[in-house]
């Protein structure tokens, strides 16, 4: 499936799964292993420490209204909802990606496969682009959930990336059409170097099981890019250079 075919999937169905996303990048072995490296230095998020075992990194870009790229180096993350678990609610300081990975060649060929797919859906404002780089870990004392439940994040759009997993049990992603059980319209295991699901996260709601070591003596972990698109309201518009 080309990029035109999954943007015509999303119009009319709302959300995407491809196993085989990483055939449009033209992905080669020493980009895959250099580019899962960044997930080795991570940073614990603090603000969810009471909930889970999760590291993460931000890159922030503001797509403009021509469609230029503008880098922004503002770490002061605020979801637009509340989830409806044990954590520190609010202005989360992370900590921004690594310069090497901001320069990567496979993460400017991923980001430009994200917008192309996205850009029959867009209008012509502004968007906020925030990429997560996500691990979570686990051990054998507790499993660490990955997500808030079934749940929306009060954004356009989520791509979701996988990068790679360690002694893990399956984790199911799941995508719903309601915040009830009896919605769900996708349910698998992400296993492939960048297997995604895409969805409209203004209709669509979702969730991703917890981690679990296979082996409870070997730390467990599972690694994610997520990459968001959130409309900018006129009121939120920034002089541009």
């Amino acid at each position: 499936m080309d990029i035109p075919r999954i943007s015509a999937h999303l119009r009319e169905h709302h959300y995407c799964h491809r196993r085989d996303f990483d055939e449009l990048l033209n992905v080669e072995p020493a980009e895959e292993q250099s580019f899962r490296a960044y997930w080795a230095n991570l940073v614990r998020d603090e603000a969810f420490k009471a909930y889970t075992h999760r590291e993460r990194r931000i890159l922030r870009y503001r797509l403009l209204p021509s469609r230029q790229l503008q880098i922004d180096r503002n770490t002061a993350f605020e979801s637009p909802v509340t989830y409806a678990v044990n954590y520190r609610q609010g202005v989360n300081h992370l900590s921004y990606s690594e310069q090497g990975f901001i320069d990567h060649p496979l993460t400017h060929k991923l980001l430009a496969a994200d917008l192309a797919v996205l850009a029959p859906h867009l209008g012509e404002q502004s968007y906020t682009i925030d990429i997560h780089q996500f691990r979570v870990r686990a051990d054998a004392q507790a499993c660490s959930p990955t997500t808030s439940g079934i749940h929306q994040d009060g954004l356009d759009w989520v791509f979701m990336h996988f990068i790679g997993e360690h002694n893990t049990m399956p984790v199911v992603s799941e995508v719903f059409t309601s915040e009830a059980e009896h919605s769900r319209v996708l349910n698998l295991p992400m296993e492939r170097f960048l297997e995604t699901i895409v969805i409209n996260d203004r209709g669509l709601y979702h969730r991703a099981g917890a981690v679990r070591p296979k082996v409870d003596s070997t730390p467990a972990w599972r690694d994610m890019l997520l990459v968001s698109l959130r409309s900018v309201p006129c009121d939120e518009e920034v002089p541009t250079a």
